[in-house]
């Protein structure tokens, strides 16, 4: 490798008093021209031989002094049994013993065994250290700093300032992050809810990938890593049109393997034999692969899956749900040893269900003949069951939560007048005391063509007024 810039740091000086050493400067350069991979070091048992680290002494150095050199950011010295460093001064005024530690350690002891005249300037060079590679475990700057020390002293003197770097270990995985996110449009209209509008990928579902974007550093590793994250559906639905028969069956576990049409792979070229397995309960789908993550320049590697089924028009089966997807881990390893971490939000499936509009909906919590209370029903005549979702505001704006609508079964009729002015009353910035004027937004799983929607309020209990909503005038 081509040498880079000398670094230097200056040792502080010891105390004149002591009468011992003062200030020396040390400076070394670098072995590698870019960063070492953080992954490449810690994957080998080989060494790394350090270029020559020089040491310029200050005006004094006392015999049976000792010089310490000591590496940052947990990088070890290879043991004195395997490999010993040689010492030359550019003058005989100063004598070092190598010593030998028995075992691999972030410092080296030099005793000064013999000094004679000055000092001063000496310059002392320390070639062929050698440090652990596997040693090289933490991201950061790895750098060289000398002491000094009396033997009858504990504590040795350093400089209080940078070490002289030797080199910089980075990890080879960049960024983690989502390319892609679920955006599918369940299609309520022509597909019955068992397809999306449109598809992605492979044309029979919706995708979601994350982009892992790496680097080519030197020593890069080149065996394989790996790639987790775990996709869940929203609380309280499902995957189970991937494996209808299975899902949730005493006995019976899910199975994706041969099912490529309803579950499909992203990945790029040679990242790593992908599996996706499910739960019982299929709310869950693990994805793993197991990569290798190295190029020679800037590199940008797809991982996901693509959910659907097995007809570009499919007419049975189980319908998909609209869904917020929570948000997940994905976490690229090595080994044991997480490498990279990311929080994905993969995103949301909507419907283009039936959908109807209340613009003016009086309410009013009174008791007795001022009381109004919202009459809403919805009348599915699909051989579906439908999920009902809503919300509503009144005339200044203000917003009240409408989730707690449930579901409406196969041919069936349900009211939802009551679920309104229960959430109407749990909402604190509505007037619990006089008449609201609500607007109101409800939406089911459901093909327009077999939804009816009704809307009107009574009074007092009694007296029915109709409420004109978007549906109306509909076949």
């Amino acid at each position: 490798m081509v040498k880079i810039s000398t670094k230097a740091l200056v040792l502080a000086a010891v105390a004149s008093a002591c009468g011992y050493a003062s200030a020396a400067t040390i400076s070394t350069t670098s072995k590698y021209e870019g960063n070492v991979s953080l992954e490449g070091a810690v994957n080998s048992t080989a060494k790394i031989e350090l270029n020559n680290v020089l040491v310029t002494m200050g005006a004094f150095q006392s015999r049976d002094s000792i010089i310490q050199l000591q590496l940052t950011n947990g990088a070890r010295f290879l043991s004195g049994t395997v490999t010993k460093p040689s010492v030359s001064c550019t003058s005989g005024n100063i004598v070092l013993d190598i010593g030998a530690p028995a075992s691999s350690a972030t410092t080296w002891d030099f005793g000064i065994t013999g000094t004679s005249g000055t000092t001063s300037d000496v310059v002392c060079t320390f070639a062929s250290l050698q440090m652990v590679r596997s040693s090289l475990s933490t991201a950061g700057v790895v750098g060289i700093s000398s002491g000094v020390k009396r033997t009858s002293d504990s504590l040795y003197t350093y400089d209080t300032s940078a070490a002289a770097t030797i080199l910089t270990v980075q990890s080879q995985i960049v960024s983690v992050a989502v390319s892609t996110a679920f955006n599918g449009t369940v299609d309520y209209q022509s597909k019955s809810g068992y397809g999306f509008v449109a598809n992605d990928g492979a044309g029979k579902g919706d995708q979601m990938q994350i982009v892992v974007k790496t680097r080519d550093l030197e020593l890069s590793l080149t065996s394989a890593m790996s790639v987790n994250f775990v996709v869940s559906a929203e609380s309280g639905k499902s995957f189970s049109f991937l494996d209808a028969e299975s899902c949730g069956v005493s006995g019976r576990t899910p199975v994706l393997d041969g099912r490529s049409t309803a579950l499909g792979l992203v990945t790029s070229t040679g990242t790593g034999s992908p599996t996706v397995t499910i739960n019982s309960t299929c709310t869950t789908l693990t994805y793993a692969a197991t990569p290798t993550l190295t190029g020679l320049s800037t590199s940008v590697y797809y991982f996901g899956m693509e959910l659907g089924t097995q007809s570009t028009t499919p007419s049975t089966g189980v319908v998909i749900e609209p869904m917020t997807f929570p948000a997940f881990t994905a976490t690229v390893s090595q080994g044991a040893t997480a490498r990279a971490t990311a929080s994905i939000t993969p995103g949301t499936w909507t419907s283009n269900g039936a959908t109807v509009v209340i613009p003016y909906m009086p309410i009013n919590l009174s008791a007795g003949t001022s009381a109004i209370d919202p009459v809403v029903s919805i009348a599915n005549r699909s051989a579906l069951t439908g999920t009902l979702t809503g919300s509503m505001r009144d005339e200044d704006g203000n917003s009240c939560t409408l989730d707690n609508l449930g579901t409406v079964g196969a041919t069936r009729t349900k009211s939802l007048g009551g679920l309104i002015k229960t959430a109407f009353a749990a909402c604190s910035n509505l007037s619990q005391t006089s008449t609201e004027k609500m607007y109101i937004t409800i939406t089911a799983t459901l093909p327009d063509s077999t939804t009816v929607f009704y809307s009107g309020y009574t009074v007092g209990g009694s007296s029915r007024v109709s409420v004109i909503n978007s549906t109306n005038g509909r076949p």
